[in-house]
């Protein structure tokens, strides 16, 4: 069995060049096909640190997967933010999304990698950037995990991003709309008639309001409705589930679980009681992670396995007619 071992290196796209460190498990089997997360992090921080909040190294090692960290440069922005509210970073071909695209390009060149199994998550500006580049790359990333996010295209500048954080962005049905169009020229590569996504929010974050959750989830709500609706579905609807839990000796949750109307789950949202601004689970005390709420990297992972199989039981589909739910708006 190889050794587990970091791989620096960086890529090319249209919008520039970025560097990237990617985490290859002793455990994968390089003669077989990966599944590849891209995991972005959040301001301040580089590929270290967001494998040692995270955890997900060692999720990537129990689950045979590939994990590429892209790291923000302090010339792009100063705080190491990814620009998700500049115009010029948010859509195709241009900026950070195309660099983006660049390094999974990369990493599939020289990797045994399931290009069916590409998956992208983000913390804080992270994961805002993670919701700009699965609307704009729809044929590259199968589904996406947000931590402390926004909704897509929620702000167009420095100052409404600010205000975004603390009271969250426009109408998400609006947005949601706006994401499928953004992700027609991707559609035509690779058609596709679901984005899953799941996403993590702690009620105690003083600079991400909880509302941004909320919204994720009602855009690509709406998001894919417009993608069932270009399939020829024309009775898609959701049910959400509300399940409440608690971590021993943590923080309680409130686990939303959406499905479609055939019983497939569709997203996911995690509101983490006295979470704040950090990644939920983390392996050990850290400014911006908490090891007392729900293991985020391990769910996040679970939510991909199971979200990504489209196999459904006569039995999911009689417990989804039977289930008390109630449909959300699009």
């Amino acid at each position: 069995m190889a050794k587990e071992e970091w791989i620096s290196s960086s890529a090319r796209g249209a919008g520039g060049s970025r560097d990237y460190k990617l985490w290859v498990p002793r455990t994968v089997d390089r003669e077989k096909a990966s599944p590849l997360l891209m995991l972005l992090h959040g301001c301040t921080h580089g590929p270290e640190d967001m494998a040692e909040i995270s955890g997900m190294n060692e999720v990537a090692e129990a689950n045979q997967f590939l994990v590429v960290y892209p790291e923000q440069s302090r010339l792009a922005n100063l705080m190491k933010c990814w620009n998700w509210f500049d115009p010029k970073h948010q859509s195709r071909d241009v900026g950070e999304p195309s660099i983006l695209a660049a390094i999974v390009a990369q990493v599939c060149s020289h990797h045994n990698v399931d290009q069916d199994r590409i998956y992208l998550a983000g913390v804080s500006a992270g994961g805002a950037m993670a919701v700009i580049a699965g609307a704009t790359y729809p044929d590259l990333f199968a589904q996406i995990a947000i931590a402390a996010g926004g909704e897509f295209k929620a702000a167009t500048s420095v100052s409404s991003a600010l205000a975004v954080m603390k009271q969250g962005g426009p109408d998400p049905v609006q947005q949601g709309q706006a994401a499928f169009e953004a992700m027609k020229k991707g559609l035509g590569q690779k058609p596709r008639r679901r984005m899953p996504v799941i996403v993590f929010q702690g009620t105690a974050d003083t600079r991400v309001a909880p509302v941004n959750a909320d919204q994720i989830i009602a855009q690509w709500g709406k998001t894919n409705e417009c993608l069932a609706s270009a399939s020829g579905e024309s009775d898609f609807a959701l049910s959400e589930e509300i399940i409440a839990g608690e971590v021993p000796n943590g923080h309680a949750y409130r686990k939303h679980v959406y499905r479609d109307q055939t019983g497939c789950l569709l997203m996911e949202k995690w509101i983490v009681d006295g979470l704040g601004h950090a990644w939920s689970g983390s392996p050990k005390p850290h400014q911006y992670g908490d090891p007392k709420g729900p293991n985020a990297s391990a769910e996040i992972w679970r939510f991909f396995c199971e979200a990504g199989s489209r196999g459904k039981t006569s039995a999911a589909r009689s417990e989804f007619r039977q289930q008390t739910s109630r449909e959300i708006s699009s």
